[in-house]
Parts: C-alpha cells; sequence; structure tokens
C-alpha cells in the first residue's frame, strides 16, 4: 500500500485517449489507453475510472513498482482544455481568473455549464501584468469543465491515487518550449488530429492557432514570413511532414528536449509544471485544509521548540550553577582569611575615617587647650581663655599660681607671658587655698589663631 506514495505520475487526457508517464524517471515506460472523455458526458466518471485501471495495470506491468497512493498530475489536450489569448486591462492574477471565471461563456465558447479558468501573465508571475502599447495586457488564459475536473479527481481517488493538480497541455508544452537552449519562437503540437499552433514572443503567447492536420503546408502561413526556431511535438511521422514544410521555408526545427515521441507524452511528463494550472473548488478546499494543518503544525512544533529551547536554557544555568558553587566550596578554606582580614581592614579604615571626621569637625583651639592642661600642674586648671589674632589671654587658678606661671612660661605655648595685675588669694584660718591670676602673651609665628 506504501509502495507508491512518493510516485508521481503524470497524465495527458484528451477526448478520445490517455497517456501516462512516471515524472522525474528520463526514460520511464508510457502507459497508454482509449476511451470517451467527452466533456459532462453520462459515462465520464465511470470512463476516467476505467482509464486510471488500465494506466495503473499498464505501469506496474511496466516494472513500474506498485503505485498505490501516486500522486497524480494530469495535463488536458484540447478540446477538453480551450486556449485563448485575450486581451485585458492592467489586473493582478486572481482579478483576471475571477472576471473568466464569472463569464466564462463570453470568453471561451461552447458550453454554459461551469468552467474552471487558468491564467498566464507575460512575465508568468501572479502579480500585475505590464501592459501594451494600447493599455491592453495579452493574457493566456485556459478554461476546462469543473465537472470533469472533478470527475477526475473522483476517478484517480477510486484506483488509490491523488490528483494533485490539473492544467491545460498548452502550458505543458510551453514548459518543453523552455527547455530549448537556442530560444523557441513557436510551438507546434499535433494531437488528436489537429495541429496547435503556440506563436510566442518572449516566452509567453500572442496567439494560439489551429488547423487540421489533414493540411500541413497552412503551418508555415501561420507562423509567419520571419523565419526562427520552432518546436515540433508529434509523433514520428507526424513530425517528419511538418518539418519539411517548415524547413523550406527557412525555419529551424527543435525536437522534444527530452525526447518525448508525442505531443500527448511531452504533456503527460510536463503535468505538474504548473503552468496554465486549473484548481477545482474540491482541490482548492483541501490545499485550504493542508495548509492550515501545516500551519497547525507549524505552531506546534515552534511551541515544542521554545519550551525545549528554555529548558536547555534552564539546564544550562543550573549547570553552570553547580559549577560555580563547586569552584566556591574549593576555595572556601583560602579565602576565609581574607574575607576576615577584610572586615578588619575595613572596620580600621572606619575608626581612621571616623578620626579624621572629628579632627576637622573640631575647635580651632582644642588642641591649645589641650596641651594647656597638661602643661599645668594638677591642682591648677583653667577658668576662661580668650584669643585675638595672635593674642591670648587666660584665667587659671590654683593652689599655687607661681608654678603654675612659671609651667606656662617653660612650655615655650606662648611669648612674652606676662601677669596681669595681681595674683588673688583666697584664706581659709589665715592659710591659702587658692589663687587666682591672669596672663597675657602671644602665639609663636605658625600657631593657631581664632576667635573666642
Amino acid at each position: 500500500m506504501a509502495g507508491g506514495r512518493g510516485l508521481k505520475i503524470g497524465v495527458a487526457l484528451g477526448e478520445g485517449s490517455a497517456v501516462a508517464v512516471v515524472l522525474g524517471r528520463r526514460g520511464a515506460p508510457t502507459a497508454a489507453c482509449s476511451g470517451a472523455f467527452e466533456n459532462d458526458g453520462p459515462q465520464l466518471e465511470a470512463e476516467l475510472r476505467r482509464a486510471f485501471e488500465e494506466l495503473k495495470a499498464s505501469l506496474e506491468a511496466k516494472g513500474v513498482g506498485p503505485t498505490e497512493g501516486a500522486r497524480v498530475h494530469v495535463a488536458l489536450l484540447p478540446p477538453l482544455a480551450d486556449a485563448r489569448v485575450i486581451p485585458f486591462p492592467p489586473m493582478r492574477k486572481g482579478e483576471a481568473e475571477a472576471v473568466l471565471t464569472r463569464d466564462a461563456a463570453r470568453y471561451f465558447l461552447g458550453t454554459d455549464r461551469p468552467r474552471v479558468v487558468g491564467v498566464r501573465s507575460p512575465g508568468g508571475g501572479g502579480g500585475t501584468f505590464p501592459g501594451a502599447g494600447d493599455g491592453s495586457v495579452p493574457i493566456f488564459a485556459t478554461a476546462a469543465s469543473s465537472a470533469l475536473l472533478e470527475s477526475l479527481r473522483r476517478g484517480a481517488a477510486a484506483v488509490g491515487w491523488r490528483c494533485e493538480s490539473t492544467a491545460a497541455a498548452h502550458g505543458a508544452w510551453m514548459a518543453a518550449a523552455t527547455g530549448d537552449e537556442h530560444g523557441v519562437r513557436s510551438v507546434v503540437a499535433v494531437a488528436g488530429g489537429t495541429v496547435h499552433v503556440l506563436l510566442l514572443r518572449g516566452g509567453h503567447p500572442e496567439a494560439v492557432r489551429q488547423i487540421p492536420l489533414d493540411d500541413p503546408g497552412s503551418v508555415a502561413e501561420v507562423l509567419g514570413a520571419s523565419p526562427g526556431r520552432a518546436m515540433v511535438l508529434a509523433s514520428p511521422g507526424e513530425l517528419e511532414a511538418i518539418q519539411r514544410i517548415l524547413t523550406r521555408e527557412g525555419w529551424s526545427v527543435a525536437r522534444d528536449p527530452d525526447g518525448w515521441g508525442s505531443a500527448e507524452e511531452a504533456a503527460a511528463a510536463r503535468a505538474g509544471s504548473g503552468i496554465l494550472e486549473m484548481v477545482p473548488p474540491s482541490l482548492r478546499e483541501e490545499r485550504t485544509r493542508r495548509r492550515r494543518r501545516s500551519a497547525t503544525w507549524m505552531l506546534a512544533g515552534a511551541a515544542v521548540l521554545i519550551v525545549a529551547s528554555a529548558g536547555a536554557h534552564l539546564w544550562g544555568a543550573y549547570r553552570e550553577l553547580g559549577a560555580l558553587q563547586e569552584q566556591r566550596a574549593a576555595i572556601r578554606s583560602e579565602v576565609g582569611p581574607l574575607l576576615v582580614a577584610r572586615d578588619s581592614l575595613n572596620a580600621l579604615r572606619s575608626r581612621v575615617q571616623a578620626l579624621e571626621e572629628l579632627a576637622e569637625s573640631a575647635p580651632v583651639w582644642t588642641r591649645s587647650l589641650v596641651d594647656l592642661t597638661a602643661i599645668l600642674p594638677e591642682d591648677a586648671y583653667l577658668t576662661a581663655f580668650f584669643a585675638s589674632g595672635d593674642t591670648v589671654e587666660l584665667e587659671a587658678a590654683g593652689v599655687r599660681a607661681g608654678e603654675a606661671i612659671q609651667a606656662l612660661r617653660e612650655s615655650g605655648l606662648f611669648q612674652e607671658l606676662r601677669l596681669q595685675g595681681m595674683v588673688e588669694r583666697e584664706l581659709n584660718e589665715g592659710e591659702t587655698v587658692e589663687e587666682r591670676f591672669t596672663l597675657r602673651g602671644r602665639i609663636p609665628p605658625g600657631g593657631e589663631e581664632g576667635t573666642p
């Protein structure tokens, strides 16, 4: 059952025959069958199922292998697919398809039933078509019966195949022309007893002509008086007759670059080219479901990747944390004393800073007062201290004023230290208990200056 799921098969379907080719295999065997594949015929679906069964059996009998689950691309030959070059105002591909689908009977004659159209711009893309000199755009359009395309999909599914795309054979013939390295100005394809001529300009058809097979001489007239290179897709006998006529008129004739022997085989071999594809409603819905399913899987995959990435990041973070903890444990015995020394140093710095702040905020005469306190005898003390410029005046008291005055003079803190007034004595029962005196002097040069 799973043997053919990767297999791609191209089928060229005409009004009375079908040809199948394994895509992607040069020189692969082909299969053919006949039938009545009339548009909208009452037995159309049954005929298509029978044709697919014959093609499947023939391919498997020729050694292709199991084809169950194969993907099928179908190219519709004229008149099952009608092709026209239609002048349109410049517009986008989707807009042109909508206009042609809405009013298909106006552009494609023969039936009023629903049709599916395919469009190709002169540039081959899906954007806005560039206009010609008169403002019109030569759009290459094709159309096929919607019922035929839906029947194709059901017929393929009945034999275990999956119809991936349906397109006009004209697109496959154009794909053959693009494979010619010398450049082709026209494509001549013989299919269903009719010669189909595509006149190309820059790889895009500017006209489509049909000529009866019994009048091959008209091919040269349709191609025009300016010879060039023409690709002829036909069976050997038909190819020889057309080549003889074109060569006589000065045309250079090219054959299928991949060596396929007929226009049907060439169309089947390039059925999946995507040129002039016609998408029926069921296939459009299926592709929409696939896109949604793919988008869902992509979102789910993205979510899984995000979670996996977050998990990997978290695991990496824990791993780095563990490694860092191991390193810290290894050097803890060495770092401990250093941390203690650092803490002690920080404490010393704090104390030094506190002392510096105290020194900066202390009064100017603090040092002098401290020195005076140290110099005075134990039984003497200051009662007042005045300073003005370099002159100081201090009042003191003690048991023996003479010793205090002598100590201050010998200390060198002041110059020209003199007693002001008399020493006042306080007596108690005839004995001196305290002597008060006042001294004035100058601060030596470089000493402290301040205000009281």
